[in-house]
């Protein structure tokens, strides 16, 4: 397979989609959802390498699926520059990417490579309306559960929407505390510990679909901490240094969590 793509061939490819790395790393740069990227991608490149022997192993397919993919993402490729859709940029070089495994090497190639194959995708940002549609509900959510619980704790919440008005303050659950941003981070960090720690495919996705709830459940105890604190001891972690602070530490502990779910899916599977 590696005679089949040479240097001068990824070159060539690499200057037909550098508007579309350009992008990604743009994104990646200015995006605080998509900062992990710059940790992910060497993670990304060090699983392919660890296939490389047997990548290059296997002779040339030229399969016709992976060739209708490449011819397919090209196309797309060209519409989405003329209309300047970053999304559709950054998919239609993923397809081609994906398009270009297959022809060489088959379909098997892609069951090979699946992991860092779907971390690839993660890092492919999310349209910014549909980023929207898919965190409001969450804020929601992540709003309804905590005001559930404060009451329960005795603390009067009259809850708008999204917004908290508690005795003194009122918080808005806003998109940072929606849980997006720890699912998106908390989703690549289970491929990755599933990939490195775990042998059977039933725990590795158990693992990942884990890391849904846990990153939903960390920023509800997120907000209701920050209400409960303030409303007793008049603390407030909504603004400046004690506020990052504490979006650290939530992550802190939704990594902790999700430690400990691999700990028992790696003990069942001795």
């Amino acid at each position: 397979m590696e005679n089949s793509f040479n240097h001068t061939n990824w070159c060539i490819f690499v200057a037909a989609y550098m508007p579309a790395f350009q992008i990604l790393v743009e994104k990646w740069l200015n995006s605080e959802e998509y900062s992990h990227a710059f940790l992910t991608l060497p993670l990304l490149v060090y699983m392919v390498w660890g296939n490389r022997e047997e990548l290059q192993n296997r002779p040339p397919r030229y399969s016709s699926t992976g060739l209708a993919l490449v011819l397919v993402s090209t196309a797309c490729y060209l519409f989405a520059l003329l209309t300047q859709v970053p999304t559709f940029i950054s998919l239609s070089l993923y397809f081609t990417l994906v398009g270009v495994l297959i022809y060489l090497a088959g379909i098997q190639s892609v069951r090979l490579l699946f992991t860092p194959l779907i971390l690839l995708l993660i890092l492919i940002p999310v349209p910014e309306q549909l980023y929207i549609k898919l965190t409001f509900p969450l804020q929601l959510k992540v709003s309804q559960v905590s005001e559930v619980l404060l009451e329960l704790f005795g603390v009067p919440v009259l809850r708008e929407g999204n917004v908290m008005h508690s005795p003194g303050k009122s918080f808005e659950v806003v998109e940072a505390c929606s849980g997006m941003r720890s699912i998106i981070t908390l989703l690549t960090l289970s491929l990755i510990m599933g990939y490195f720690m775990l042998k059977r495919r039933v725990a590795k996705i158990i693992l990942l679909l884990t890391s849904i709830p846990i990153a939903i459940a960390v920023n509800i105890l997120r907000v209701s901490a920050m209400i409960l604190l303030y409303h007793y001891f008049q603390l407030d972690l909504s603004v400046g240094s004690l506020h990052t602070f504490t979006g650290l530490l939530v992550f802190v502990l939704a990594f902790v969590m999700l430690l400990l779910v691999h700990k028992v899916l790696e003990y069942r599977e001795i």
